[in-house]
C-alpha cells in the first residue's frame, strides 16, 4: 500500500505541475492524466474502505454496506481489498511505463509549451485590432486614462487597467494609445504583449525591438543573442531623456515590475508604463489611485453593443420587435462581457430573422463546446484565467461549479466546504480557515469570482461565478470527474464523479445512491430524501441547506468520514444519538432549525471546529430573525479545537466555568445567561485570546449582564449584548474596546451618558441599537463615530428627535430607522451626512414618510436631502412586504 501510494503521488505531482502549461489537444497526455486520476480514486476508495472495515464495519459487494461485525465477514472484506490492491498495482505499473512515451517526456522537459496557452495568448492579442463601432461605454474610462498618462507628475509612474478576461481592457488602452493627444504627448512608445510565462531577456528584447521599429531603426546583428546586461544598457540609453509610453498587455506575474523596472529608466520626463491585467495583485504595483478597474457593461450599454453587431444593416442598428425578447435573453447570458457580446452579435447577424431561430440559439447557446469560431474564441480567452491558476486555487474554483447558476455563495460556507474537502492546509500561525479566505480573495483578485456583497469592513460576504466562467468550470469538472452539478437523468452521470450537487428533481437522489456508492460530497438544492445515507457511506460533505427535511436518520452515524454536515434552514427537530460516532466531523451547521437540545454524543466529536446551532422562532422584520439558543450537554470543554460555537444555552455554573478551556475559540454566541453567572462568564471569556466575535444574551429581561470586569480579548472586533447592562459599564469601552468595529446592543436600557461613551469608540464601522436607548433625543456630536458606515435604530419607542452635528458620522453610508413610533421629523443635520447612500424606513410614522416623499416635502427639506441617492419606505400589506421609493 505504501509503495503504491508513493508512486501515485509522484505521478500526481507531475500532473499538477503540467496542468498550467499543457495543451488540451495533447490527447496522449490528457488520456494518461485521466487514468492516473482514476487510479487515485480507486486507491482513495480502498483506503477509506479499509479504514471502515478495521474500525469495525463490514463491506459486502463493494457497492453496499452489510451490517455486522463478524470476523469472517471482516476477513472476506480484507481479502477483497487485497485483491483490488493487486489489480491497482498492475494498472499503476502500466501507467508508470507510459511516462516513457515521447510526448510525455517532452512535456516533462519543457518549461513552457507552445500549445494551447500560446494560442489563447494570440487570441487575446487580437483585441489590439478593434473597430470603432465596438467601442461602447468606454468614454469615461478613456478620459480618466488619458488624464493619468498626461498629468503633471514628473516621475515615471505605472498605471494599471484591471478586469476579467474579455472585459475590454486591451480595447480601451488601444483607443487611448492611438489617440492624437497621446501620440503627440510622448516622444516614443512601445506596445508589448506579455507571455504568461515570460522570459525576462525575451521581454526586454521585445520592448527594445518595438521602440526601434517605431523610429524605423534596424536591429544590430547580435540583437537576438544580447544578454540581460546589454539589453538593460541598450534600453536605458534609448529611453534616457525621453518621455516614453510603454504598454505591457495581459500581464500575469506580479514579479514583472521588479524584473524590468530598472531597465525602464526612471527619468523625470513624465514617462508612463501601462499594465493591463486580470489580476488585482499585479495591478497593485501601480498604487491605488492609478489602478483602473474595467467591469462588464451595464445592461443598456451591453444591449447597444449587441445591436451594433447583430443588426448592422438595420437603420440605426435597431432590433426588430419580433426578436427583442430572445435577443435580450441572449445578451443577458453574456453578463455584460464585451468579448462575448461582440462574438454572439456577429454570429446572429448572419442568421435569419425568424423568432424560432433566435429562440433555438438562446436555448442551445454554449461557450465551452461550441464549434463556432467566434464563440470558441471567447471560451479560449476566458480559459486562460483558469489554466494559469495554481493547483490549489484551481480545485477551489472548480468546486464552485457545484452551485446553481447565479447562486450567491456565502463566504464562511464556501471556506468551510473547501477545508472539509482537504483543499486547504494550515500555514505556520494561520488557521486553515484564514488560509482559505486568502484563497477566496485571490480568486476574486483574478476576476474569477465576483463579489456581490461586502461587509462594513470590506470582507467578502457573498460572491458568485460569472455565467461564462461557470459554464467553463462545469464542463471541466465533468470532464475530469471532479464534480457534477446535476439537473438531468441519472443515466447521464459517470459513476466516477466524486462530488455531486442536485439542482432539481426531488427524489432523484434515491436512484443516484444506487449508481454512485463511492460519492464523497453531496450538496442538495432541491432534494428532501436522505436515502443515499444507507448506500453512500464514504461521504465527507453533506450539505442539505434549505432542503425540506424534518429529520435525519440514525444511519448518519455510519458516515465515518463525514467532515461537514449542514441542515441549516430545514425543519429538523432532533439530531440522532448516533451523531457522536462522527469522529472526523469538523463542521456541524444547524442554524435556523427547530432543534432545542443536542444529544450527549456531541461531546465525543473531538475534530469539531465549528458548532452552529440556532433555533428559529419567527421573522421580526425584513432583516431580523427572532431565534433562540440550543441546550448543550455537559462536557463541551472536551472539544478543545472549537473555533465557533453558537448559539448555545449555558444552564449552570460548571458549563460557564469550563468555557475557559476552549482557548481556540474565535466566534462565541452564548444564550440564557443569568445575572449570577455573568461575572464568571467574564473570567472565562477573558481567557479566549483568539476571540474575534462575541454574542452574550441574558436569560430574562430582569437579568443584568455584569461584564464590567471583562478583559476584552485583544482580537475582539464584533460584540453583541442582549439585555440590561451593568451600570457604568460603557464608560470603560473607549479604552478597552478601541479595536471594536461592530457593535449590537438590544434591550440595554441605556441612558444618555452611557450612550455618549460608546460614541467615543474610534474604529466602529457598524452600530445596531434595538430597544437599547430610553431617551427622547439622540444627538451625534461633532467628531464622533467618524468611521461608522452603517447605523440601524430599531424600536426606540421614546425617541422623538435625532440630530447629527457637523463632522459627525462622516463615513456613514446607510441609515435604517425601524419602528421608532415617535420619530416624526427628518433628522436635524442630515445634510452633513455627505456620504450617505441610502436612507431606509420600515414601519415608521406616516408624518416622517410624508416629509420625505418626493425627496422632501418643502424646498428646505429637498435641499437637505438632495445628496441621498436612495430613500425607501417599507411597510406590510396583507402579510407581504411592500417597497415605496421616496426619492
Amino acid at each position: 500500500m505504501i509503495r503504491i501510494k508513493s508512486k501515485l503521488e509522484e505521478m500526481q505531482e507531475f500532473v499538477k505541475s503540467m496542468s498550467t502549461y499543457r495543451s488540451e489537444h495533447e490527447t496522449v497526455f490528457v488520456s494518461w492524466a485521466k487514468q492516473v486520476q482514476d487510479v487515485a480514486f480507486d486507491i482513495e476508495d480502498i483506503v477509506d474502505e479499509y479504514t471502515y472495515v478495521v474500525a469495525g464495519g463490514s463491506w459486502g459487494g463493494w457497492g453496499a454496506f452489510v451490517c455486522g461485525l463478524f470476523n469472517d465477514a471482516k476477513a472476506t472484506a480484507l481479502r477483497e481489498i487485497a485483491r483490488r490492491l493487486e489489480a491497482i498495482e498492475v494498472s499503476l505499473a502500466q501507467l508508470s511505463g507510459m511516462e516513457e512515451l515521447p510526448v510525455i517526456r517532452i512535456l516533462q522537459r519543457m518549461p513552457e509549451l507552445p500549445g494551447e496557452p500560446q494560442r489563447g495568448y494570440h487570441l487575446a492579442e487580437s483585441a489590439h485590432i478593434i473597430e470603432e463601432d465596438e467601442l461602447v461605454g468606454i468614454d469615461d474610462h478613456k478620459d480618466r486614462l488619458i488624464g493619468l498618462l498626461t498629468d503633471e507628475e514628473p516621475r515615471r509612474t505605472a498605471v494599471a487597467v484591471f478586469g476579467m478576461g474579455g472585459a475590454g481592457k486591451t480595447t480601451l488602452v488601444t483607443r487611448v494609445y492611438r489617440d492624437g493627444a497621446i501620440v503627440s504627448h510622448f516622444s516614443c512608445r512601445a506596445w508589448v504583449f506579455v507571455s504568461p510565462s515570460y522570459n525576462v531577456n525575451d521581454l526586454l528584447r521585445k520592448i527594445l525591438r518595438a521602440l526601434l521599429q517605431e523610429r524605423i531603426e534596424e536591429v544590430t546583428d547580435d540583437f537576438d543573442s544580447m544578454e540581460y546586461r546589454n539589453l538593460v544598457e541598450a534600453l536605458r540609453s534609448h529611453l534616457d531623456r525621453q518621455r516614453y509610453l510603454i504598454v505591457l498587455d495581459d500581464v500575469w506575474q506580479v514579479s514583472i515590475w521588479t524584473d524590468i523596472s530598472y531597465a525602464l529608466i526612471a527619468n523625470s520626463c513624465r514617462s508612463r508604463i501601462v499594465i493591463t491585467t486580470r489580476m488585482q495583485e499585479v495591478a497593485s504595483v501601480a498604487g491605488g489611485s492609478r489602478v483602473m478597474r474595467v467591469d462588464p457593461l451595464p445592461e443598456e450599454m451591453a444591449w447597444a453593443l449587441f445591436c451594433k453587431k447583430a443588426f448592422p444593416r438595420e437603420e440605426g442598428s435597431v432590433c426588430p420587435p419580433a426578436l427583442e425578447h430572445w435577443a435580450r435573453r441572449i445578451v443577458d447570458k453574456c453578463e455584460g462581457l464585451p468579448l462575448a457580446i461582440v462574438a454572439i452579435g456577429i454570429l446572429l447577424s448572419y442568421r435569419d430573422r425568424a423568432e424560432s431561430t433566435w429562440k433555438s440559439m438562446h436555448d442551445g447557446l454554449t461557450w465551452s463546446t461550441t464549434e463556432h469560431t467566434g464563440l470558441h474564441r471567447v471560451s479560449r480567452i476566458l480559459s486562460l484565467s483558469i489554466r494559469h491558476l495554481p493547483y490549489h486555487l484551481r480545485n477551489c474554483l472548480l468546486y464552485c461549479s457545484l452551485f446553481p447558476d447565479g447562486y450567491l455563495i456565502g463566504r464562511n460556507r464556501l471556506i468551510r466546504l473547501w477545508v472539509a474537502e482537504g483543499f486547504v492546509k494550515e500555514r505556520r500561525e494561520r488557521s486553515m480557515e484564514e488560509v482559505a479566505e486568502d484563497y477566496l480573495n485571490q480568486l476574486v483578485g483574478r476576476c474569477l469570482l465576483q463579489v456581490t456583497h461586502r461587509n462594513e469592513s470590506g470582507r467578502v460576504r457573498f460572491c458568485r461565478v460569472h455565467d461564462l466562467i461557470r459554464e467553463l468550470i462545469v464542463a471541466r469538472s465533468r470532464e475530469e470527474h471532479f464534480a457534477e452539478a446535476y439537473d438531468g437523468e441519472p443515466e447521464d452521470l459517470s459513476d466516477r464523479i466524486r462530488r455531486l450537487s442536485l439542482l432539481q428533481g426531488a427524489g432523484a437522489d434515491e436512484r443516484l445512491s444506487e449508481k454512485m456508492p463511492l460519492l464523497r460530497s453531496f450538496l442538495a438544492f432541491s432534494s428532501s430524501s436522505t436515502s443515499l445515507l444507507s448506500k453512500c457511506r464514504l461521504i465527507r460533505v453533506l450539505d442539505l441547506y434549505t432542503a425540506p427535511l424534518e429529520s435525519l436518520p440514525d444511519e448518519i452515524g455510519h458516515l465515518f468520514d463525514l467532515r461537514y454536515l449542514s441542515i441549516r434552514r430545514t425543519n429538523v427537530r432532533h439530531l440522532p444519538k448516533t451523531l457522536g460516532s462522527l469522529q472526523k466531523l469538523e463542521t456541524l451547521d444547524a442554524v435556523y432549525t427547530h432543534i432545542e437540545e443536542l444529544p450527549s454524543g456531541v461531546t465525543r466529536l473531538e475534530s469539531l471546529r465549528h458548532l452552529m446551532v440556532k433555533k428559529f422562532h419567527r421573522q421580526t422584520s425584513r432583516y431580523t430573525v427572532l431565534s433562540g439558543g440550543v441546550v448543550v450537554p455537559g462536557g463541551m470543554d472536551k472539544l478543545r479545537g472549537l473555533q465557533t460555537m453558537k448559539a448555545v444555552v449555558v444552564g449552570d455554573e460548571t458549563t460557564v466555568r469550563h468555557l475557559r478551556r476552549l482557548t481556540q475559540m474565535k466566534s462565541l454566541d452564548i444564550r440564557g445567561v443569568r445575572t449570577i453567572h455573568s461575572k464568571l462568564l467574564s473570567a472565562s471569556i477573558s481567557k479566549m485570546d483568539r476571540l474575534v466575535r462575541l454574542v452574550v444574551m441574558a436569560r430574562h429581561k430582569d437579568d443584568t449582564l455584569l461584564l464590567g470586569n471583562l478583559t476584552p480579548p485583544p482580537r475582539l472586533r464584533k460584540l453583541s449584548l442582549y439585555g440590561n447592562l451593568e451600570k457604568g459599564m460603557t464608560s470603560r469601552w473607549p479604552d478597552s474596546l478601541r479595536a471594536l468595529t461592530h457593535l449590537v446592543l438590544k434591550m440595554s436600557r441605556l441612558k444618555a451618558d452611557s450612550l455618549s461613551s460608546l460614541m467615543e469608540l474610534p474604529n466602529l464601522v457598524s452600530l445596531f441599537l434595538m430597544q437599547a436607548y430610553d431617551g427622547t433625543e439622540l444627538c451625534f456630536r461633532a467628531g464622533r463615530l467618524r468611521k461608522l458606515k452603517s447605523l440601524w435604530l430599531y424600536d426606540m419607542i421614546h425617541l422623538s428627535r435625532m440630530e447629527v452635528e457637523e463632522n459627525a458620522l462622516e463615513s456613514l453610508r446607510e441609515l435604517r430607522l425601524v419602528r421608532c413610533g415617535k420619530l416624526k421629523t427628518i433628522p436635524v443635520g442630515i445634510e452633513y451626512l455627505g456620504r450617505l447612500q441610502k436612507l431606509e424606513l420600515e414601519s415608521m410614522p406616516i408624518e416622517l414618510v410624508e416629509k420625505l416623499q418626493g425627496g422632501g416635502q418643502t424646498e428646505d427639506d429637498r435641499m437637505r436631502l438632495q445628496h441621498i441617492p436612495v430613500i425607501e419606505n417599507w411597510f406590510q400589506r396583507d402579510g407581504c412586504w411592500m417597497e415605496e421609493r421616496l426619492s
